[in-house]
């Protein structure tokens, strides 16, 4: 036999070696290929299961405009320290014990001017017939007091109105946001609009409001000032 030559019965031994090694390699990798799928469906298990989105809330429901609006529950009113457009201060916290009307408007707002001589009727009726126990005080967000002033030379005033104080935050600072966002909510940047009206009672609670111009020569407007005035 030449020296290149194989025993095909030495060879058999090689060969069975081989194909045990190469079986054992397929059994080491399917095994793995198992540990890996267990593994994923564990983690399936134990992972929560997904959750569709929540969907939207309900849109709020809308305020009645031109309406009394009760509050849903009183809250503190924010603080009111301005002045006046005659040159005075009005403190809210100085009317404490009587029944507060706030008003914000401006003389450029055509609603505002409309309900304006009604609403002073009004303000100057009730604070005449209930001395220390009700005031109306027409908060303006002009620029100047020159212009409000201005304002009421014309309609039935021939001046500033004698029994409702008109005080000045130019451009509706501080004091006009907090009565819109913390009385009815309204915090987005496009929510302050005019005229806007809040009724604050003998504890220094906002308890109602007006969304909107109102005729406040209706016997409702006057009704409800006087039950809380009374109250």
């Amino acid at each position: 036999m030449a020296p290149t030559d194989v025993n095909p019965r030495a060879a058999r031994p090689i060969l069975g070696i081989v194909a045990l090694a190469g079986a054992a390699l397929v059994a080491v990798l399917a095994w793995k290929a198992w540990q890996v799928t267990q593994e994923a469906d564990s983690l399936a298990r134990a992972a929560p299961a997904a959750r569709a989105p929540a969907p939207p809330p309900p849109p709020a429901p809308e305020v009645p405009f031109g309406q009394i609006v009760t509050a849903a529950r009183p809250i503190p009113a924010p603080p009111v320290e301005l002045a006046t457009a005659s040159g005075a201060r009005f403190s809210l916290a100085a009317a404490r014990g009587q029944v507060v009307m706030l008003n914000f408007w401006a003389t450029w707002c055509p609603p505002c001017a409309q309900e304006m001589p009604s609403m002073v009727a009004l303000g100057e009726a009730l604070a005449r017939e209930n001395p220390g126990k009700f005031q109306m005080v027409a908060v303006s967000v002009d620029e100047s007091a020159e212009i409000v002033k201005a304002f009421f030379t014309k309609g039935p005033w021939r001046g500033l109105p004698r029994g409702v104080p008109v005080v000045m935050e130019p451009g509706g600072g501080e004091v006009t946001r907090r009565y819109y966002c913390e009385g009815r909510g309204a915090c987005g940047p496009n929510d302050v609009k005019f005229p806007e009206s809040y009724f604050i009672d003998r504890e220094g609670r906002i308890v109602a409001f007006v969304v909107g111009p109102m005729d406040w020569s209706q016997p409702a407007a006057r009704s409800y000032l006087e039950a809380l005035i009374k109250g």
